[in-house]
């Protein structure tokens, strides 16, 4: 068993280690330098830490990402579900996935780059998603034996000899990084939206317990933890070291970390460098890819049991590629305000959750009235962003925080002590002889 929560600890790491994860630290680096490991250390808190809870979470309930949504009612629990795999699913992760993989892994590959070359790209790359995803008993064994390892050692052998033969000096941080170093690795972690993936990937995680023969709620929670701490112990190695090869390199005017990453390949490995880079690339968003066609599949069959995981798997890949053929652009105007309107309420559901481990009351209203009044804000908030309603825009504006896009956060902290104290006051208390 100890091998197995090894080998599920690579997997749950690969399907979080995407083309996002990987240019995120870079650029933190790079902007940061001397201020980098205190900005790292607040990336970790919401790119790491907030993912690992959500995945001990779902185990904890043991009943997927619905059982979260339930707290609120069973309506509600149903309709979160479906957004949480719409937005990871068909209508952003997974087509991004395959975009990015085209857009950037093959930057420096392919000779040319057009409509025609990102369709047969895109076929390949889901029918190697397909023919992988298609045997969920397999997937552990695919991805934490074979394909994650190599993520793993591509990506440890281009960190190492860029720490080694370092581009030039850490130097004086910029931008945000300069002033407020926490709070901007806070919110660079935030972005990633991880804590949303993690909702699904947790339940490929708890389901390949399941199928090792673990019943015991304790042991399936306690081996799920496990392979969660390899995963999230792997991010933070990786992290760091990919920010510290941001921090090293010294060539100015770089905008991200594909830059950052392709010049630094360019330099250790030469010019293998390019194909190397885009094999990190294609890798890390393939793993990730196979991961949320097996969540989305498995949620879609326990809803329309009529058709089999075999055929979700198939719908979802083609799915998956015809709307990677419509261009990154296009994919992320779609998403955007779904993810903004799903994000913040998965992370006010997911902490409560967390809280009500500790605290023996019964929560009721301290789920309903903060995830409420984060549902209102995050619909101010796409308001706002896309400029609808003028005096709506206006009230959304003047909430605290809302210039960084958090302004659910301090009515969220107000709202679960008020629910808190309601629950608490009404639960049965004890009789007194």
């Amino acid at each position: 068993m100890k091998r197995f929560i090894f080998i599920s600890g690579l997997m749950l790491f690969s399907f979080f280690f995407g083309a996002g994860n990987l240019i995120f630290p870079p650029m933190l680096g790079y902007t940061a330098q001397h201020h980098m490991w205190i900005a790292m250390a607040g990336f970790a808190i919401t790119g790491i830490l907030l993912p690992y809870i959500t995945v001990i979470i779902v185990a904890h309930m043991n009943g997927g990402v619905e059982s979260v949504g339930n707290k609120v009612h069973p309506i509600f629990g149903t309709i979160f579900a479906i957004c949480i795999y719409l937005s990871i699913g068909a209508l952003y992760g997974i087509p991004r996935a395959a975009n990015v993989a085209y857009e950037i892994g093959t930057q420096h590959i392919l000779p040319v780059h057009n409509q025609v070359t990102l369709i047969i790209f895109s076929i390949i790359f889901f029918l190697v998603v397909y023919l992988i995803s298609l045997y969920p008993n397999h997937i552990i064994d695919n991805l934490g034996k074979y394909l994650t390892p190599a993520l793993i050692i591509i990506i440890a052998v281009l960190c190492v000899l860029t720490i080694i033969n370092p581009d030039s000096q850490i130097g004086n941080p910029t931008g945000e990084y300069a002033d407020t170093p926490v709070v901007s690795g806070i919110l660079e972690g935030y972005f990633t939206m991880d804590l949303v993936a993690a909702l699904a990937f947790a339940v490929v995680i708890v389901q390949g317990f399941k199928m090792k023969g673990i019943t015991d709620q304790k042991q399936l929670v306690s081996s799920v933890a496990k392979a969660g701490l390899i995963s999230a112990l792997l991010l933070v190695v990786i992290y760091f070291a990919l920010a510290y090869v941001g921090a090293t390199t010294g060539k100015p005017g770089f905008t991200d970390g594909t830059q950052i990453l392709t010049y630094n390949s360019v330099r250790v490995f030469g010019t293998f460098g390019n194909l190397i880079f885009g094999v990190i690339v294609i890798l890390a968003c393939l793993t990730t890819c196979i991961g949320l066609v097996n969540a989305c599949a498995a949620f879609a069959v326990k809803k329309i049991p009529k058709l089999t995981y075999k055929w979700f798997v198939l719908i979802f890949s083609v799915l998956g590629f015809l709307v990677s053929t419509l261009g990154l652009e296009l994919i992320l105007n779609i998403a955007v305000p779904l993810l903004t309107f799903i994000y913040p309420t998965s992370i006010v559901l997911v902490l409560v959750s967390f809280v009500s481990i500790f605290i023996k009351i019964d929560f009721k209203y301290a789920y309903i009235i903060p995830t409420i009044s984060t549902l209102i804000i995050s619909v101010m908030q796409i308001v706002n962003d896309f400029n609808l309603v003028p005096f709506i825009a206006r009230i959304y504006q003047w909430l605290p925080l809302a210039d960084i896009e958090l302004a659910w956060l301090i009515p969220f902290i107000v709202l679960f002590i008020i629910g808190g104290i309601i629950d608490y006051f009404k639960q049965p208390q004890p009789q007194h002889s």
